[in-house]
């Protein structure tokens, strides 16, 4: 499997990375969120300060802006945000509704958004959802290779976790189309449906040749998000405020975790 080199992180080798959304709704303090990520090293203490913020990527989920629709924010809010960042890479996300966002777009719109972000010079991976049409994404992400950003091709299914089989062939999708980065989140409801996810995760880090992301969600499928090193996913989300999906845990916890299991293997 090829990592994938982010500024100074690797994705797809060693640990898993963490991952921690941005979900202001305002420009100030979206700007305010994104400096209190930079305050703290990466690496974590064995017991880490409360106030202790390992985010190796920051995820603007700009779904949750107010404005983000509005003609012009991008170029307003994307040169403020990678330098409160500093060394931190951004990853661009509109979220849509129907994969678990907060605002509704058309394609066309959601589109247009992100070649914005591609072309913006300011974001460093972008996140695309898989069934947003199989030549928009093509399209999209040939763009965003001719830009240097590299492309997370993403599916988000919040009423239940596919067989595996399923699981699998989406990746392989994903693959295909040229993602960098595949993943998949899946809603659990039962701890075999978990089990499924973490075989299917383990499966595909066999058999494709990018790095993955899984996860399943909420409480239930908490170890996902943090096994990722044993089973093959390569990034990890955590919230640092407020969490952007159900069962991500604070950034410093999740962090503890990681390096305790990374120690023992």
């Amino acid at each position: 499997m090829k990592n994938v080199i982010i500024k100074q992180t690797i994705l797809g080798r060693g640990m898993p990375k963490i991952c921690a959304p941005l979900v202001e709704k305002d420009y100030e303090s979206l700007i305010h969120q994104a400096a209190s990520f930079t305050e703290q090293p990466k690496y974590m203490p064995r017991r880490p300060s409360s106030g202790a913020q390992p985010v190796d990527i920051a995820e603007w989920r700009a779904d949750w802006f107010d404005s983000i629709l509005e003609p012009d924010t991008l170029d307003q809010v994307l040169p403020g945000l990678e330098s409160a960042l500093k060394d931190i890479p951004l990853l661009f996300t509109f979220r849509t509704q129907r994969e678990g966002g907060h605002l509704s777009a058309p394609l066309p719109a959601y589109r247009s958004l992100a070649e914005h972000a591609i072309c913006s010079g300011h974001v460093h991976l972008v996140d695309l959802e898989l069934f947003s049409g199989d030549d928009m994404i093509r399209e999209t992400i040939d763009l965003a290779h001719r830009h240097q950003v590299s492309v997370i091709l993403s599916n988000h299914d919040f009423a239940a976790t596919p067989k595996e089989e399923e699981i699998l062939r989406r990746l392989h999708h994903m693959e295909d189309l040229g993602a960098d980065i595949a993943k998949i989140a899946v809603m659990p409801q039962s701890a075999g449906d978990v089990l499924t996810l973490l075989s299917a995760t383990h499966k595909a880090s066999q058999s494709l040749s990018c790095p993955l992301i899984t996860m399943s969600m909420k409480g239930t499928g908490l170890i996902s998000r943090l096994s990722g090193e044993v089973f093959g996913s390569c990034l990890t989300f955590g919230s640092v405020k407020e969490a952007s999906a159900p069962g991500q845990i604070e950034v410093g916890k999740l962090k503890e975790f990681l390096t305790a299991i990374h120690q023992n293997l």
